[in-house]
């Protein structure tokens, strides 16, 4: 059941004077809660942490180095159209004289982090820093919410022979070359060592950020760091990566909530008001959030671009009377069932063109996407 305070405000703003007074409610009613990922990356000095931030990212955004040049933290702001991802960039764990000044610098910035990500290099087996570390900080987080910590085990290109570097072809789930065998070793060593209930991310991150070709397992471990972040974090994340599958998993996520507040809202009818007048707000805050993902504030400017094919003024308001006259059968009271389903094809459809680059298209175009996303649904829909 949707929340009586909703559905009163639902009701009594059906009269909308302009597009820009409709995106106004839609914003203030349904605000965005998106917030800055925070990572805290941890490892000794050698183990490839900038390096696997840059493929991670798909892009130079930390300098590489051999040497600490800090005793504490560095933050990095990974910009994407002026959305930041933040890196707590904290300096190589257990270097001599420093380890306990460093661990220090740990601690105290990780209860500002969302997640650990703790680099681990193959084919390193002497692992006291690490074990250290991993101890320390399960000891801050005793009587706290625990911190996610994702292990990641970087170079495994270096896994012996060294040369033997084919990324295309590696399977570390049926081993059968002399690499397979090393890696999955070291990879089962560091789990009994640091992680006995948990998983090790192997990966590497070639010689640059698009060394496309000898980078390896950087899609699942962007995948584990995005389920292990706050779901108010993942935005951010999915955009800042590039990750086409993690973009596609949060316009789902989004699309899925709204497509819940459609269907409840049409499950409570309001005499003589048409349901698709009540869930216009609620699609438009949808797409807001969706331009959103897609690194675009939906100012009125760009609200008159992507929204002109879906409203039309009648009676002296804004609805979304198009998506309604496109699919064959549905009427302006169109229940709970179908208001889902209209709005999560509306959704899909809209993020499915912008995922293309299409920021000017055409009735056409959207009607054409919507439909194939209908379809879609009743197919699934089908015993």
């Amino acid at each position: 059941m949707l929340n009586p305070e909703l559905l009163t405000w639902l009701t009594s703003n059906l009269n909308f004077a302009s597009l820009e007074e409709l995106l106004k409610a839609a914003k203030d009613k349904f605000p965005e809660s998106d917030i800055v990922p925070t990572l805290l990356l941890a490892g000794r000095t050698g183990a490839g942490k900038s390096s696997l931030i840059n493929a991670l990212a798909c892009r130079t955004v930390m300098p590489v180095g051999v040497l600490p040049t800090t005793q504490k933290p560095t933050p990095f702001e990974l910009e994407h159209n002026g959305l930041p991802l933040r890196i707590l960039d904290l300096p190589g764990v257990g270097e001599a004289g420093h380890h306990g000044e460093r661990m220090e610098s740990v601690l105290d910035q990780a209860d500002a982090a969302h997640l650990l990500l703790l680099a681990v290099p193959c084919p390193e087996r002497s692992l006291d820093y690490e074990s250290l570390l991993l101890a320390e900080v399960g000891r801050h987080f005793t009587n706290r919410p625990s911190l996610p910590i994702i292990i990641a085990g970087t170079k495994v290109d270096l896994a012996p022979p060294v040369r033997d570097w084919q990324p295309q072809t590696l399977d570390l789930r049926n081993p059968s070359s002399e690499k397979e065998q090393h890696i999955v070793d070291w990879l089962a060593y560091v789990g009994r060592v640091l992680a006995p209930s948990g998983e090790i991310s192997p990966c590497a991150s070639g010689e640059a950020c698009d060394d496309f070709v000898n980078q390896y397992g950087l899609p699942e471990l962007r995948k584990r760091i995005f389920d292990a972040l706050p779901d108010a974090a993942r935005t951010y994340f999915a955009r800042a990566t590039h990750d086409l599958s993690l973009l596609n998993s949060r316009a789902e996520s989004i699309v899925r909530l709204f497509s819940g507040m459609s269907s409840a809202c049409a499950a409570q009818p309001i005499p003589a008001v048409p349901d698709s007048a009540l869930i216009m707000p609620i699609q438009v805050a949808m797409l807001v959030r969706l331009t959103a993902l897609h690194g675009r504030k939906l100012n009125s400017d760009l609200a008159g671009k992507l929204l002109g094919p879906l409203v039309a003024r009648v009676a002296g308001r804004f609805a979304f009377e198009q998506v309604t006259k496109w699919i064959p059968g549905i009427g302006s009271l169109v229940g709970a069932a179908v208001a889902a389903s209209m709005t999560y094809a509306l959704g899909m459809a809209y993020h499915t063109l912008l995922c293309e680059g299409r920021w000017n298209f055409d009735a056409q175009a959207l009607k054409e996407e919507v439909l194939r996303w209908w379809e879609k649904i009743q197919k699934d829909l089908e015993p």
